[in-house]
């Protein structure tokens, strides 16, 4: 497998370094525990042949990765840039610094997030349920609430025209 040989080195994924402390130990484990050695494999991109989105790899399971296909029998991922750029999108994460709901959110304590290359409106629902939970949970208690104060404002006014006319 030459691309294997071919394939570029990415950053160590984690923060841990030598001599860290794991554990300064307590009743369970009296001792301290230290990283002494750090050996990896190593790590590298990967690209999706169809997509061309960069991922990484450990190279112990490179070749396993570069065996994978898809249905139609072509190779799922590669070592070498495929070519092709990946799609990306100009719809931005509803926390992201831009948006006009900004304030709101600053006032209620939520997150920034800075992704602004989703592909659809359904991609930036997606992404606020998978990477933002609680805010999304916030959002759509504020706009609740909104609704609620919006309906009840317009059944006040109808009961008031309708005591009027009596």
């Amino acid at each position: 497998m030459e691309q294997m040989a071919e394939a570029e080195n990415a950053p160590e994924p984690g923060t841990m370094s030598m001599k860290e402390i794991i554990h300064r130990g307590d009743e369970d484990v009296p001792a301290s525990v230290v990283a002494d050695a750090l050996t990896s494999a190593g790590w590298v991109y990967i690209y999706d042949t169809k997509t061309g989105d960069r991922s990484i790899c450990n190279r112990n399971m490179l070749p396993d990765v570069l065996k994978k296909k898809r249905e139609d029998g072509s190779q799922v991922f590669t070592c070498r840039k495929p070519g092709l750029e990946p799609k990306r999108g100009t719809y931005k994460c509803l926390l992201h610094p831009d948006q006009p709901q900004r304030k709101d959110y600053d006032e209620l304590g939520l997150a920034v997030c800075k992704k602004s290359n989703l592909t659809s409106p359904y991609q930036v629902r997606r992404h606020m349920l998978m990477k933002h939970p609680s805010e999304w949970a916030a959002i759509q208690e504020m706009k609740q609430q909104e609704s609620d104060a919006l309906d009840r404002a317009f059944k006040e006014k109808v009961l008031a025209g309708a005591g009027k006319g009596a």
